[in-house]
């Protein structure tokens, strides 16, 4: 009996409402020169990578996985490889381990994507 091919109904891609959790969060979190982040891709988002401040190439990368988010910190040399540090719920809690933000901060962000990103049933 030939073997069927598992079918993966995880995405690597992150869901639109947490890159703009992201967004909003680099322009908030404190630091001189603030904290920068970059997409792979803007259509579908599968690594997020982080510039703290001060920082000329990213320093952190964040990938998802079928139940978790990794993030990731990239050795000094340039072109350093990856180092996983530790993994996440999700996107939203990586970056704020990276920076943790003022709750009035916080809750101004998930305002805005209650409106920008309704729930169903609302």
């Amino acid at each position: 009996m030939p073997a069927f091919a598992k079918v993966s109904l995880v995405t690597p891609v992150f869901h639109p409402s947490d890159i703009a959790f992201v967004r909003a969060w680099s322009r908030v979190a404190p630091g001189r020169g603030g904290w920068q982040v970059q997409l792979d891709s803007d259509a579908a988002p599968e690594r997020v990578s982080v510039l703290p401040p001060g920082a000329e190439e990213p320093l952190f990368v964040i990938t998802k996985g079928a139940r978790d988010v990794a993030l990731h910190r990239r050795r000094p040399a340039p072109g350093g490889e990856l180092v996983e540090l530790e993994r996440f719920e999700g996107l939203r809690e990586a970056v704020l381990a990276l920076c943790p933000i003022a709750d009035e901060a916080l809750e101004d962000i998930h305002t805005a994507l209650e409106r920008d990103f309704p729930r169903r049933g609302r």
